[in-house]
C-alpha cells in the first residue's frame, strides 16, 4: 500500500481545478458566452459534475488511507512499540490464510513466545527496554526467515500481538523446535550484544494447524501451551487437548468468583520440634469454602486454578490472609508461632514477586521473621542462579526459606549446600513407608544426616502413628508435622490449640 502523503498532491491538483472549474462556469456565465457559443454550455454541464464527482471520490479514497494507515501504525505502537517495524496482525492473518489454502501434504504450526513472564512484556509501549528488545527481534525475525533454505519467506507470516510474537510457519515439529533453539539463543545474544537491561527468560508454545481449526483457534491453542509452559518454568511446550480438558471455562469462573468473594479461607497445621518438645511453627494451607459444594480441598482446584491463569491472585491471596491472621493474634496478645507459606513456580520467578511480599508484610505490621516461604525441590532447581538470588534476598529481608517434597527427586543432592535453605521438609511418601520397610528408614536416615552436614534443620512431614515419631527421634529428625500432633486448624481453632494443647509439657494453660 501506498503512504497517504504520496496521494496528497493529486488530491490538491483535483481540488484546484474543480474550485476553478467552477469558477470559470460563473465567469463564463456573466458575460454571455453561454448564448454566444451553446456547446459550451454542454462541456460545463457534462464536464464539471464529472470533474467534482472524480474530486469527491479521490477525497474519499484518500481520508480512508490515511484513517487505516493511522489504525495500522496506532496498532503496531500499541503491540511492538514501533511505527511500521512489523506486521500488524491483519495483514499477519491474511498471509496466514492464504499460506494455509496453499497447504496440500505439508504441516504448518503456530509458534508463540515471549522474551520473558508475561505479565513483564505485555505493556511493552510502556517500557522503552522491552520496546528496545522486540524492536531488535523483529528485524532478526524478518532476516532469519528470508535466508531460511528450509523454510522460506513465503511460507511464513509473523506479527507481534497482545504482548507477544506469533509466528505462522510451513514445517515438521522438527524444524519448529530448531527455530525455537534459534530464537531463544539469538534472544540471549541480542541482550547481550546491545546491553538491553532486562530479566529474559523466553517461553515459546506452539500448536498444529489441524483440519477444521480457524486460524484464531490454532493461536489461541498455540498461546494456551506458552502460558501453561510459563506456569510450570517448561521453557517450551507443544498443545495438547488435555489443557483444555483440565478445566473448564465454568469452573475457573467459579474459582475466580471465589477469590473475589472472599471464600478462600486458610487452615493451619502445627509443627512440634522434638529437641524443645514445643510448637515452633505451622503451615498455612489453603481451603475453598464454597457455599455451592462446601468445604474444597486444594487438591480439587489448585491445579484448575493454574490451567485458568490463577494461582498468582490464590498464592498472594493465602499469603496476605496469614499475615493478617498473625497480625489480629498479635493485636490480641494471643502466642503466635511463625507460619510458613506455600509458592508456586510461577510465582516464586514472576518479576514482581519480591516487591510483593515485602508490600504485604509492610501493610500488615508483621515482624518478617515470623514468616517463612515454602518452594518446592523442582522450584530451586529450574533456575539455580536466579533462585538463590531470590532466596538470599528474600533471607536478608528476615524471612526464612523452607524446601518442600524433599526426596521427591535426587538433582539436589549435589547441590544442596550451594542453595540457601534454612529448613527442608522429607516428603510424606518416605514416611509412610518407613515402619515397614528398612531401605525407606535408610533413606531417611541418609537425608537427615545429608540436611544437618549443610546446617539446615529437616522437618518430617505427614505424620500420623506413634511409632513413626519415635522412629523419626532415633534419626535425629528435628520437627514433626503431620495428624499425629494436630489436622489444619482454621484460624480461631489454631489460636486455641496453641494455647491449650497436650503436647507442650511447659505450656502454662489460660483459665477459662
Amino acid at each position: 500500500m501506498r503512504n497517504d502523503k504520496n496521494y496528497l498532491p493529486i488530491w490538491i491538483l483535483l481540488l484546484v481545478a474543480s474550485v476553478l472549474g467552477i469558477a470559470s462556469f460563473f465567469v463564463v456565465h456573466y458575460f454571455g458566452f453561454f448564448t454566444q457559443f451553446p456547446w459550451l454550455y454542454l462541456v460545463y454541464v457534462l464536464g464539471l459534475p464529472i470533474l467534482v464527482g472524480v474530486t469527491i471520490t479521490f477525497f474519499m479514497i484518500w481520508k480512508n488511507l490515511i484513517a487505516t494507515n493511522k489504525i495500522i501504525e496506532a496498532e503496531n505502537f500499541y503491540n511492538l512499540g514501533k511505527n511500521n517495524r512489523f506486521f500488524d496482525y491483519n495483514l499477519f492473518a491474511k498471509r496466514a490464510k492464504k499460506i494455509q489454502k496453499s497447504l496440500k501434504n505439508q504441516t504448518a504450526f503456530v509458534l508463540t513466545f515471549t522474551t520473558s513472564h508475561y505479565s513483564m512484556v505485555k505493556n511493552s509501549s510502556r517500557n522503552p527496554a522491552v520496546t528496545e528488545l522486540n524492536g531488535y527481534i523483529a528485524d532478526f525475525l524478518g532476516e532469519y526467515f528470508k535466508g531460511s533454505t528450509k523454510i522460506g519467506i513465503q511460507n511464513v507470516s509473523f506479527c507481534f500481538h497482545h504482548g507477544q510474537f506469533v509466528i505462522y510457519m510451513v514445517g515438521s515439529e522438527e524444524q519448529v523446535r530448531a527455530t525455537i533453539e534459534v530464537l531463544e539463543n539469538e534472544i540471549y545474544a541480542i541482550v547481550q550484544d546491545n546491553s538491553v537491561k532486562l530479566f529474559i527468560n523466553p517461553f515459546f508454545g506452539f500448536a498444529a494447524v489441524r483440519a477444521g481449526e480457524t486460524l484464531q483457534m490454532v493461536m489461541d491453542n498455540a498461546f494456551l501451551a506458552r502460558d501453561i509452559g510459563e506456569r510450570n518454568f517448561d521453557s517450551i511446550t507443544f498443545y495438547s487437548d488435555s489443557f483444555r480438558k483440565a478445566a473448564s471455562k465454568s469452573e475457573i469462573q467459579e474459582i475466580k468468583d471465589a477469590i473475589e468473594n472472599d471464600e478462600l479461607v486458610v487452615y493451619y497445621q502445627p509443627k512440634y520440634n522434638l529437641s524443645s518438645k514445643t510448637f515452633i511453627s505451622a503451615e498455612a494451607l489453603i481451603r475453598w469454602n464454597s457455599k455451592k459444594y462446601g468445604l474444597v480441598s486444594p487438591a480439587r482446584f489448585i491445579e484448575k486454578a493454574e490451567l485458568g491463569g490463577l494461582i498468582h491472585a490464590i498464592d498472594m491471596c493465602v499469603f496476605e490472609k496469614v499475615c493478617e491472621d498473625l497480625a489480629e493474634m498479635q493485636k490480641q496478645n494471643k502466642r503466635i508461632i511463625s507460619v510458613s507459606v506455600n509458592f508456586s513456580m510461577y510465582e516464586f520467578y514472576s518479576p514482581t514477586f519480591l516487591e510483593d511480599v515485602e508490600r504485604i508484610i509492610k501493610a500488615s505490621g508483621i515482624n518478617p521473621s515470623m514468616l517463612e516461604i515454602e518452594i518446592t525441590e523442582t522450584t530451586s532447581q529450574a533456575n539455580p542462579f536466579l533462585a538463590i538470588s531470590i532466596m538470599k534476598k528474600l533471607k536478608d529481608y528476615g524471612l526464612k526459606i523452607l524446601m518442600d517434597d524433599f526426596g521427591l527427586g535426587y538433582s539436589n543432592l549435589g547441590t544442596l549446600s550451594k542453595i540457601p535453605f534454612d529448613t527442608v521438609k522429607i516428603d510424606k511418601s518416605f514416611i509412610d513407608g518407613m515402619i515397614s520397610d528398612l531401605k525407606t528408614r535408610e533413606i531417611i536416615k541418609f537425608l537427615i544426616s545429608l540436611c544437618k552436614t549443610n546446617g539446615m534443620e529437616v522437618i518430617a512431614e505427614g505424620v500420623d502413628k506413634q511409632e513413626q515419631v519415635e522412629i523419626l527421634k532415633k534419626l535425629k529428625c528435628d520437627t514433626i508435622q503431620g495428624y499425629f500432633y494436630s489436622e489444619p486448624l482454621p484460624k480461631d481453632e489454631f489460636a486455641k490449640f496453641l494455647e491449650e494443647n497436650p503436647f507442650e509439657p511447659n505450656l502454662v494453660k489460660k483459665e477459662a
